[in-house]
Order: structure tokens, then sequence, then C-alpha cells
């Protein structure tokens, strides 16, 4: 598990994009440096109930997120965090995932 999700950001206007992107469609250049986002707060919810093919699936919960300075991106919960909560990133494989935030 890798502390917070891996974004690209644009070298000459700081705006940060997942999944990457060829050109910024802010300022329309084609320079980008790897970065991090570490937490964001819940916007929508939904839940994957079955899908086609799969056996023994569970539902999962997947979530769209505001990232704190960075891009909005859609990452699976691993907890019971709803719209508005406050979320710690993580990376499990490739894939992006979510949970509360825990106060220190």
């Amino acid at each position: 598990m890798s502390t917070g999700v891996g974004i690209w950001r644009c070298r000459t206007c700081g705006t940060g994009y997942f999944p990457e992107r060829l050109l910024c469609s802010r300022c329309h250049t084609y320079d980008f440096m790897p970065d991090r986002v570490a937490e964001g707060v819940v916007e929508e919810v939904t839940v994957i109930r079955h899908v086609l093919g799969q056996t023994d699936w569970a539902p999962r919960r997947l979530a769209n997120v505001r990232t704190i300075n960075g891009p909005r991106i859609t990452v699976g919960l691993r907890d019971e965090s709803g719209p508005g909560t406050l979320i710690e990133l993580f990376e499990e494989g490739n894939a992006p995932f979510g949970a509360a935030k825990l106060a220190p």
C-alpha cells in the first residue's frame, strides 16, 4: 500500500491531472511531472453490485473525490465514508483507494 495517489502536474501552470494527459487543457503545454495527493473530500458514492462474467463478486463502493490541491478522481472506498467526508488516499497495486481520515 502506497501513501497518496500518483497524479501528473503541469510544470508550466501547476494543474493536476489523473489519469495522465498528453496536453494540458489549461495552458496547452505537454510537460508534466509526477506528483502525489494524499487526501480529498468525498463528493458522490455509488455501489457496483455485480459485474457480468464474474463469480463470487462482492459489492464494491466507489467515490468521486475532490482532492486537496489536485484533480477530481474516482477511488474505491475501504469503509462507509459518505459525501463530505475527508478521506486519506492510497494505492493498492495501481488502483486508487480511500478511507476516512482518522483524527490525530
